[in-house]
């Protein structure tokens, strides 16, 4: 799946899933599809992750969750995305307690 994250293939990408590959799947530094979709700009692909069921806090090993990497490439039309499915960023997590 995440060839298909990485290319923005979001046809491949629905036939992984229906095949049940776990959306939450962690790859390098502990990351997921959606860290890898929110970096890559992808607006679409983001929301079929999400309503697949897609962990929006989900942490890296370093504590970033999808919203921080949407933040550090500067994809603007991600973050109200995210944030309506209760995404939050590092910082906002930590001061919660999280």
């Amino acid at each position: 799946m995440w060839g298909a994250i990485i290319k923005g293939d979001i046809e491949e990408v629905k036939q992984y899933l229906t095949l049940g590959e776990d959306v939450n799947l962690r790859g390098l530094g502990n990351m997921t599809p959606l860290h890898r979709a929110a970096q890559n700009g992808g607006k679409e692909m983001v929301e079929l992750l999400i309503e697949n069921g897609a962990d929006v806090n989900a942490m890296t090993d370093s504590g970033e969750t999808p919203l921080d990497w949407a933040i550090n490439k500067r994809h603007v039309k991600l973050y109200p995305q995210i944030r309506k499915h209760g995404g939050k960023t590092k910082k906002e997590l930590e001061a919660a307690g999280n």
